[in-house]
């Protein structure tokens, strides 16, 4: 097999590798620190480094021995590189970072041992790492995207994985001594538009999923986790379903929970009634703090639960004792339910203000305590006869 003497591939090779690497620093310098991208970066610039020495080589300007195990080890770091990169991207590298130690024993075994003067072994094993590295990095985001879907992922993917299996490809072809200069040329051509690709796609994986975190902030209550007033507003359409239900929880006696135990334990109580009512919902029902202490439940379609939801979630509050820094807190809920025509549709202002007006009704007969809307009443439905009156202090002595 002839020397892979292909200069002018290799300086077009090196220069989208320069030009992609510069493409993923943008972001980087730009003061956001994307995770991963750093290391990608890096990767791309040794991929550079390796090909000018290779092209060095050949025309003589250093020695074979050095360039010869010097390039192959730079290619193996950076390949290694750009998988915990991509890595990187959905979750910390771990254990792939020990695969960064392969490369100063490839240098080691260049410089001591004859074995890379066998251009088809070095570009066979240059071409192997290249591959693997590719798939392996297209797997890695394919797995990550049922945690998180972003419209740049599968993109980014398929420039990988494509990557990978031109090297894959190209891989058998070499160590069977069935390549040319011009099959190599035309793989060589192929990754130059695929690193463009790559570092491009990389770019813009990073700000779809910035402006989907700015995004989930703004609609996120930060205390709790759960949709805050603009959330439930995007979330629960301008008019809901006949059968829909609203339901209104606020928090008795909150601004004394404030006073005596500060407003981190008045945050505990909040995170708590949070999660508790959570646990009560079925998949597709919303909650939401619309501020303070108050929240709001939306069944789409479980009108027919929504009393015993409310009386549910008002008992185990009740019951529940929150221990707070050596005090117990004991908390309650007063909560109002609306209920959806079953024979026409509402807007969801209008139900969220007779769930409001429930509420009032419920802490003005003496809180801790579920009233249902008049107007769902006199639609026939009847009050669950596990509904009932309970009164207990805010908080009981620690």
């Amino acid at each position: 097999m002839t020397a892979l003497d292909l200069g002018t591939v290799l300086v077009l090779h090196k220069t989208s590798l320069l030009a992609g690497a510069g493409g993923l620093l943008l972001p980087w310098l730009g003061g956001g620190r994307p995770r991963g991208v750093g290391a990608l970066a890096v990767g791309y610039l040794l991929l550079a480094l390796g090909a000018f020495l290779a092209g060095l080589g050949e025309f003589g300007a250093i020695s074979a021995e050095t360039w010869r195990s010097s390039s192959l080890a730079l290619g193996v770091f950076a390949y290694t590189l750009i998988y915990c990169g991509i890595r990187r991207l959905d979750r910390p590298a771990g254990r792939a970072l020990w695969l960064l130690a392969a490369s100063p024993v490839v240098l080691a075994v260049g410089l001591l041992t004859p074995v890379f003067d066998d251009n088809t072994l070095r570009a066979s094993a240059f071409h192997a790492v290249a591959a693997l590295a590719g798939l392996a990095s297209a797997l890695s985001l394919i797995r990550a995207g049922r945690r998180e879907r972003l419209a740049s992922r599968a993109p980014l993917a398929f420039a990988l994985g494509a990557c990978g299996l031109v090297y894959g490809v190209q891989f058998p072809l070499i160590a069977l001594g069935f390549s040319s200069p011009g099959s190599i040329a035309i793989g060589f051509a192929v990754t130059m538009m695929l690193n463009f690709s790559i570092a491009a796609l990389v770019v813009s994986f990073v700000r779809e999923r910035g402006e989907e975190t700015e995004r989930r902030r703004s609609v996120t209550d930060a205390l709790t986790g759960v949709l805050n007033r603009h959330g439930f507003r995007d979330a629960v359409p301008d008019f809901v379903p006949e059968g829909a239900a609203m339901l209104l929880l606020d928090l008795d006696h909150f601004k004394s929970i404030n006073d005596r135990f500060g407003h981190a334990g008045g945050d505990a109580v909040l995170t708590r009634l949070s999660r508790l009512v959570e646990s009560c919902l079925e998949p597709g029902e919303i909650l939401a703090r619309l501020g303070g202490e108050e929240f709001v439940v939306f069944l789409p379609h479980g009108g027919g639960r929504a009393a015993d939801l409310a009386e549910t979630a008002r008992v185990r509050l009740a019951e529940a004792v929150i221990d707070w820094r050596g005090d117990r807190i004991a908390v309650s809920t007063s909560v109002g339910v609306a209920l959806a025509s079953p024979r026409r549709s509402e807007g969801r202002e209008a139900l969220l203000a007779r769930a409001d007006a429930a509420l009032y009704r419920a802490k003005r007969l003496g809180r801790n305590r579920v009233e249902i809307d008049g107007a769902a009443l006199s639609d026939g439905v009847d009050r669950p006869a596990g509904i009932r009156q309970g009164v207990r202090p805010h908080f009981a002595p620690g």
